[in-house]
C-alpha cells in the first residue's frame, strides 16, 4: 500500500499542476478565452462515455500494469502538447486525447487499489483508503502551486516535458508492483455485497456531481483570476486552499469517525457552502472572501466525498462501484455541457457553479443517507477515500 499512496500521489501532484498549466494557457492566450475553455472542458468529459468500454475489452490485466499503460499515454500525449503549444486548437484537441488517459487512470487506480486491499480488515482498509485520500487531494491541490514557479524559470512547454518525463518514471516504476490476491480472496472481492436496484440509482446521481464540481472549478478559477487581474500564481495559491480543505476534512473525519453521524456532516456543510455563497455575493472583490470561501469549499466537498465513497464501499462490491461510478462520470458530460452552456449567459456568476454543485450533492446524499435508514443498526461515518 505504501508503494501505491506514493505513486498515486506523484500522479495526482502533476496532474494538478499539468492542468493549470493547460487551463491557464487555453484561458489567457490568443485565441483562446471563456469558448475555447469551454469547449476544451466539455471535450475533456466525453472520454468518461466511452472509456468504461476501453477498460472492458482492454487486453492488459492488473491495476498496476493498467495504470503504468495509462501514464505511458499520459507522457506521449504531453510531449505532443508540448510541441503543439503555441496553437490553441491543437492543445484544445489534444487535451481531450489526454483525458481519455486520464480517466483511463481514474478506474486504473481504483483497480490497483482494490488489489492492494485484498485480505485487510475492515478498520485497517478504512485507514488505508483515508490515508490515500488524504495524500492524493493534497498532492492535486497542491500541484498547481508549483506551475507558475516552475514558468519563471524554464518555459511552460519545458515544464509540461519534464512532467511528461516524471509520468513516464511513474510508469516504470508502477511495473516493478504486483498484486498479491489469492484466489480465494479475488472470488470473495468478487462476490461483495449484494445490494442493487433504487439505492444504486442514487449514488449514481450522487457520483454524477463529483467531476462537474471539480470540472466548473478549475474552469471558473482561471476566468475569475483574469478578470480581476490575477496570475497564475493567484491560482495556484486559490486551488491549494481547496486542496487543503479536503485534506482537513478528511484528516477531522477520520479523526472523529466514530462520534460524527452523517446527519451533522450534511448538515454542516450545507450551511457552510449556503454561507460562504452568501459572502461572495455581498463582497464580490477578489481577495480574502474567495480565499475563505474555497477553502470552505474544500472542507465541505471533501467531507462528502469522503463518507460518499465510505457508504457504497459497504453497500456494493468493488465491481459494482466501478460500474456505479462509471455510469455516473458518462453522464457527468450532460451536466457538464449544461453548466457551462448556462454559464455563457451568465459569464460573470459562473463561479457558482460548483459551490451549488456541491449543495446538491448534499441533497443527493442526504437522500442515500434517508435510503439507507432502514437499516437495523445505523453506522457512524466511516472514513474513506
Amino acid at each position: 500500500m505504501k508503494r501505491y499512496t506514493l505513486y498515486s500521489g506523484l500522479y495526482r501532484f502533476l496532474n494538478g499542476l499539468v492542468l493549470l498549466l493547460l487551463n491557464w494557457h487555453i484561458a489567457s492566450a490568443q485565441g483562446g478565452g471563456y469558448d475555447a475553455l469551454a469547449i476544451s472542458t466539455t471535450l475533456s468529459f466525453v472520454p468518461a462515455v466511452f472509456v468504461p468500454l476501453l477498460i472492458r475489452f482492454s487486453p492488459i490485466t492488473g491495476g498496476p500494469r493498467m495504470t503504468a499503460a495509462g501514464l505511458a499515454g499520459v507522457a506521449l500525449t504531453l510531449i505532443l502538447i508540448a510541441a503543439g503549444y503555441d496553437h490553441v486548437p491543437a492543445l484544445v484537441a489534444l487535451n481531450f486525447v489526454l483525458w481519455i488517459f486520464f480517466f483511463f487512470l481514474e478506474s486504473t487506480w481504483e483497480a490497483w487499489f482494490n488489489d492492494e486491499a485484498s485480505g485487510l480488515d475492515n478498520v485497517t482498509l478504512r485507514k488505508s483508503s483515508s490515508t490515500t485520500m488524504t495524500v492524493n487531494q493534497v498532492a492535486l491541490m497542491v500541484g498547481p502551486l508549483f506551475a507558475p514557479l516552475f514558468t519563471r524559470v524554464i518555459p511552460a512547454k519545458w515544464v509540461l516535458v519534464a512532467c511528461a518525463v516524471l509520468f513516464a518514471v511513474v510508469a516504470v516504476m508502477s511495473l516493478g508492483s504486483h498484486s498479491t490476491t489469492s484466489s480465494t480472496e479475488l472470488a470473495q472481492k468478487e462476490a461483495g455485497p449484494k445490494t442493487t436496484g433504487h439505492l444504486s440509482v442514487l449514488y449514481v446521481l450522487a457520483f454524477l456531481l463529483v467531476w462537474p464540481i471539480l470540472g466548473t472549478f478549475n474552469f471558473m478559477l482561471p476566468l475569475q483570476a483574469i478578470a480581476h487581474g490575477g496570475s497564475m500564481f493567484t491560482v495556484g495559491i486559490l486551488d491549494m486552499l481547496l486542496g487543503i480543505g479536503m485534506a482537513v476534512a478528511g484528516i477531522l473525519l477520520h479523526r472523529f469517525t466514530e462520534v460524527l453521524e452523517v446527519r451533522w456532516v450534511l448538515a454542516g456543510a450545507a450551511i457552510a457552502v449556503a454561507a460562504v455563497i452568501a459572502i461572495w455575493l455581498f463582497v464580490p472583490a477578489f481577495g480574502a472572501p474567495q480565499m475563505v470561501a474555497i477553502f470552505t469549499l474544500g472542507c465541505a466537498f471533501g467531507s462528502l466525498r469522503v463518507i460518499l465513497r465510505a457508504e457504497a464501499a459497504s453497500s456494493f462490491s468493488p465491481r459494482q462501484v466501478g460500474a456505479i461510478v462509471a455510469n455516473a462520470n458518462a453522464f457527468s458530460l450532460v451536466l457538464l455541457t449544461a453548466v457551462l452552456a448556462g454559464g455563457w449567459l451568465f459569464s460573470s456568476q459562473i463561479w457558482l457553479a460548483p459551490f451549488v454543485l456541491t449543495l446538491l450533492l448534499v441533497l443527493a446524499f442526504h437522500r442515500i443517507h434517508k435510503a439507507q435508514g432502514s437499516r437495523p443498526e445505523p453506522q457512524p461515518i466511516e472514513v474513506s477515500a
